[in-house]
C-alpha cells in the first residue's frame, strides 16, 4: 500500500479549513452556547457532528483527488490524521465521549469521500 502523505495532509488541511470557517461562522452568530456539554438530545448538536464529519468526508474527497492509489485510505487516514491532531490539542483535557464518536464517524466519511473520488476520477468525462 503506497500511501502519499501530502494528499493525507492537503485533505486535512482542507478539513480543517471548512472546520474553522464553520466555528468562524457559528460564533459569528452568537451561538457559542452550542460548544458545551455536547448531547445528542439536542438537535442542533447532533447537526453539528454530522456537519463536521461531512466536513471530513471533504477532506478525504480532497486527498482521494490527490492520490493514485488507495483512495478510500487516504480519505480515512483524514480522519485519523484529524483525531490524532485533536488528540495533541487537547491533552490533559476530558474529551466528551461524543465528540470522539463524532470523530469516529468523521473516519468513516473520510472513507466514503475518498471512494467518491475515485469514481469521479475514474469516470468517462462527457462532451
Amino acid at each position: 500500500m503506497n500511501i502519499r502523505w501530502t494528499a493525507v495532509i492537503t485533505g486535512f488541511m482542507a478539513d480543517f479549513a471548512f472546520t474553522v470557517l464553520l466555528q468562524v461562522v457559528i460564533l459569528a452568530t452568537g451561538q457559542s452556547a452550542v460548544f458545551t456539554d455536547p448531547s445528542l438530545q439536542n438537535p442542533v448538536h447532533v447537526l453539528l457532528i454530522l456537519i463536521g464529519a461531512t466536513l471530513t468526508g471533504v477532506g478525504g474527497f480532497v486527498a482521494g483527488w490527490l492520490a493514485d492509489n488507495s483512495f478510500a485510505m487516504h480519505g480515512l487516514l483524514v480522519g485519523v490524521v484529524g483525531i490524532l491532531v485533536a488528540a495533541l490539542a487537547n491533552a490533559g483535557v476530558t474529551v466528551p465521549p461524543l465528540l470522539l464518536l463524532g470523530q469516529v464517524i468523521g473516519c468513516a466519511f473520510g472513507a466514503v469521500g475518498g471512494m467518491l473520488a475515485e469514481r469521479v476520477r475514474k469516470s468517462p468525462r462527457a462532451g
